[in-house]
């Protein structure tokens, strides 16, 4: 379960953030692969990246990367689709074969802009293959967006991979885009603005304080409802006129979607919660990462001495909760 949307500033900044909720821990983290990195996925195709970028993963005997920003300003997000998304049984010959969650990796190394994946997605066959992690298939969907602020979804949920514009900028989990943006049109009362006074039988009926255009905005953590929240919110907040400003908009918005561990349980009794959250600035290439075990906000710059590192750069965190007295 996870919550992504895009943002800009008034001055067309683009950014996009994430909520990463699991169950399973993932211990992601900053980690920078570098322009020219060799890797090889699972299906034997071997790959070197045209790019460098920033992600949020896990480090080991490979790279398992959830999210990420590449220094062209192309920035991604993988989230769950449970129980549609239909991937190839075999490989392809002629195409190039990637587990699905290795797709990041290839996307972040090697596309420019959303315009370059559009041209280039005919060439990738995803595969029905495990993730060692897990020790299963991972059902997931992809939120890409450019320094445009253009912004796409990729699913496979009718059995082939799709690029499927997103107007809105948002995504959660299943069901599928399409059906996110027709329900939609259930919430058309929702409003920033008061309901005004109303007679019932002559009886004057006022609104008890403000809030009540916003009564049918739903409050669960179900991917329905953080959908139609996210819409709304994204809608209506103060977005700001400078990076700084949007920046902390992003976060007062994240706080509507970021779970605490004991509200959501998996049918095992384990808690599914926030277990961090993160901001790509896509104008400015800085990337910001708030894990679940503190309240503070790390950044790093995307920078040319960290694009040319020889190998990948894993950065740990000092996960401390500090309080400042005043």
């Amino acid at each position: 379960m996870c919550t992504s949307f895009t943002l800009q500033t008034n001055q067309l900044n683009n950014f996009l953030a994430r909520t990463m909720d699991f169950s399973f821990q993932l211990n992601g983290k900053p980690i920078v692969i570098p322009r020219g990195f060799r890797w090889q996925s699972q299906l034997g195709f071997n790959a070197v990246t045209r790019f460098g970028f920033i992600s949020t993963g896990r480090d080991g005997t490979e790279y398992v990367l959830a999210d990420g920003m590449n220094e062209k300003g192309v920035a991604m997000a993988e989230l769950y689709f449970s129980n549609e998304a239909r991937y190839s049984e075999t490989p392809e010959i002629g195409k190039i074969n990637l587990a699905p969650h290795e797709f990041i990796l290839w996307v972040l190394g090697n596309i420019a802009s959303i315009d370059e994946l559009k041209s280039n997605i005919a060439t990738i066959n995803l595969v029905h293959a495990e993730i060692s992690l897990l020790g299963a298939v991972a059902p997931l969907h992809y939120i890409v967006t450019d320094k445009t602020g253009t912004c796409v979804v990729i699913e496979t949920n009718r059995g082939m991979i799709e690029i499927k514009e997103n107007p809105l900028g948002v995504l959660t989990n299943s069901p599928e885009l399409e059906w996110h943006l027709k329900n939609l049109s259930n919430y058309l009362s929702l409003t920033p603005n008061n309901f005004p006074s109303k007679y019932f039988l002559n009886y004057k009926v006022s609104p008890n304080g403000l809030g009540s255009g916003t009564s049918a905005l739903p409050g669960g953590l179900s991917s329905p409802e953080r959908f139609v929240r996210a819409v709304y919110t994204k809608e209506f907040i103060d977005k700001g006129t400078t990076s700084k400003e949007t920046l902390n908009a992003i976060f007062h918005l994240l706080n509507n979607f970021t779970i605490p561990k004991g509200l959501m349980l998996e049918a095992n009794g384990e808690s599914e919660y926030t277990q961090y959250r993160v901001v790509f600035n896509l104008s400015e290439l800085e990337y910001y990462f708030s894990p679940y075990e503190t309240q503070e906000i790390f950044s790093i710059n995307l920078n040319e001495v960290l694009l040319n590192l020889e190998e990948p750069r894993v950065f740990e965190t000092e996960l401390s909760f500090k309080v400042t007295k005043l």
